[in-house]
C-alpha cells in the first residue's frame, strides 16, 4: 500500500505539502531561509495553517500550495494611536511550490494575494460592520514566497510589473510587488547540514534526484546528520520517514531494504541509514545512462520520422500544383479550342452570308454594309471578310 502512495505522479507536491504543512518545519523555512527579519523569531506555536481557507483557489496541479497565518503581535508591539481598531496582528504567508519555470507566477500570486484581502474584509465586516470603511482599517501584510526544486535557473520576473508592456509609460500606476525565490539547487549539502535542523534535512533529501545526489548524501558526516534528529518529535521522525521511502522506492531499491532504512530514521540513526544496504550507484547509473541514449535514440528516430512526414507532405504539395497547373493549361488549352471553333462557325456563317447576297445580286457596297450589321463588324473588317470570300 505504502509503494502505491509513494509512486504517485504528484510525488514532490504530496512532499513540499507534508513539508510546508508542518508547522516546526514551516517556522524552521522562515527562520532559515525567509528575507524578512521578524519571521526569524516566530516559533511553530505562531503558526496557523489557513491553506483549507483557500484550497479552492488551487488547480489540482498545484495542490502543494500553502498559506500559513503567523502571528507577529509579541513580536512587533505597538501602541494604541498605531493600531486604534486594535485588530490582531499577522503576515499571511503564502508558499508557492514549484518544480518548473513558471512565467505567469506573479498573476497567479496577485490573485491571491486579492482573494485573501476580500476574504479578510468580508471577515471583519462580519465580526464589525462597516469596519473596512473606517480610516484606521488596514489589511494583513501577505508575503509570497516561491520554493522552486527545478535544476534550472529561475528566469522569471520578480516584480509583476516588469510582465506588464511599456511599463514605463504608467510606471508609478501599475501594480508592483515582488516575491521571494528561494531555489532548492543555490544550497549545497553541506551549507543545508550546517544549518542543523530538520527543514534543511528534507531538503536535503528533496535535492536527491539520480545516483550522484543519493551517494552525495551518504557521504555526509554520520555524527552531524544524527545530531539533527537528537530531539526531533516522534510524529516528525514519521514525517522524514515518508519523504525518505518516496524517494528509495523512487530509486527502485527493494521495499525490505527500502524499509529497513526508513526504520533508521525513526531510531534517529540518519547517518547510518544505508548500513547494511547495497545500493549499486554503477549500475543505476548505468540504467539512467541507458534510458536517456533510449530516450535519444527514439527522439531522433521520431525526429527522422517527422522530416520524413515533412518531406512527403512537400512532395504531395508539389505535386497537387503541378496538377492544378496542368488541369489550368488544359482547361485554357478547351478554351482556345472553344475560341478557334466559334471563329471557324462565325467565318463559314459570313461566307455563306456574302455568298448568298452576291447571288441576289447585291452590290459590293450592300454585302459590306449588310455584313457590319448583322455581324457587328467594323468597315475595315467588314472589307476583309469580302475580300476573303470573293478573293
Amino acid at each position: 500500500m505504502a509503494k502505491e502512495k509513494v509512486l504517485n505522479h504528484q510525488l514532490r507536491d504530496s512532499s513540499s505539502k507534508l513539508i510546508f504543512g508542518d508547522n516546526i518545519l514551516c517556522s524552521q523555512f522562515f527562520r532559515d531561509y525567509a528575507d524578512i527579519d521578524i519571521l526569524r523569531k516566530i516559533c511553530p506555536e505562531d503558526l496557523e495553517d489557513v491553506t483549507v481557507r483557500y484550497s479552492h483557489l488551487f488547480h489540482e496541479e498545484r495542490n502543494s500550495d500553502v498559506v500559513k497565518k503567523v502571528d507577529i503581535g509579541k513580536y512587533l508591539p505597538v501602541d494604541k494611536d498605531e493600531n486604534p481598531l486594535g485588530l490582531q496582528l499577522y503576515i499571511v504567508s503564502l508558499i508557492e511550490h514549484k518544480t518548473k519555470v513558471e512565467y505567469n507566477v506573479g498573476m497567479q500570486i496577485l490573485r491571491y494575494i486579492l482573494y485573501i484581502w476580500e476574504d479578510y474584509e468580508k471577515e471583519m465586516e462580519r465580526r464589525f460592520p462597516n469596519i473596512s470603511s473606517r480610516k484606521a482599517f488596514r489589511y494583513p501584510p501577505v508575503f509570497p514566497i516561491v520554493y522552486y526544486e527545478g535544476t534550472g535557473k529561475w528566469t522569471v520576473p520578480e516584480d509583476l510589473a516588469d510582465r506588464i508592456f511599456c511599463k514605463e509609460l504608467l510606471n508609478d500606476y501599475l501594480p508592483h510587488f515582488k516575491y521571494q525565490v528561494v531555489r532548492l539547487h543555490d544550497y549545497s549539502n553541506e551549507t543545508l547540514l550546517d544549518k542543523g535542523d530538520e527543514i534543511s534535512l528534507t531538503m536535503m533529501i528533496n535535492k536527491i534526484r539520480c545516483p550522484e545526489d543519493m551517494e552525495a548524501f551518504t557521504m555526509l558526516p554520520d555524527e552531524q546528520v544524527d545530531q539533527i534528529l537528537k530531539n526531533t518529535p516522534e510524529y516528525l521522525l514519521g514525517l522524514i520517514g515518508e519523504l525518505m521511502r518516496a524517494l528509495l522506492y523512487r530509486m527502485n531499491l527493494e521495499e525490505e531494504k527500502a524499509e529497513s532504512a526508513v526504520a533508521k530514521i525513526k531510531e534517529r540513526k540518519m547517518g547510518r541509514l544505508f548500513e547494511g544496504v547495497t545500493f549499486d550507484f554503477q549500475a543505476a547509473r548505468k540504467e539512467l545512462e541507458e534510458a536517456a541514449a533510449k530516450a535519444k535514440e527514439e527522439a531522433e528516430i521520431a525526429k527522422k520520422e517527422t522530416e520524413a512526414a515533412k518531406r512527403e507532405r512537400e512532395t504531395a504539395k508539389r505535386e497537387t500544383e503541378a496538377a492544378k497547373q496542368e488541369k489550368e493549361a488544359a482547361k485554357q488549352e478547351t478554351e482556345a479550342a472553344k475560341q478557334e471553333k466559334e471563329a471557324a462557325k462565325k467565318e463559314t456563317e459570313i461566307a455563306r452570308h456574302v455568298a448568298k447576297m452576291l447571288i441576289k445580286g447585291s452590290s459590293e457596297d450592300e454585302v459590306k454594309e449588310s455584313l457590319r450589321q448583322r455581324f457587328a463588324l467594323s468597315r475595315e473588317q467588314a472589307e476583309v471578310e469580302y475580300r476573303k470570300v470573293t478573293g
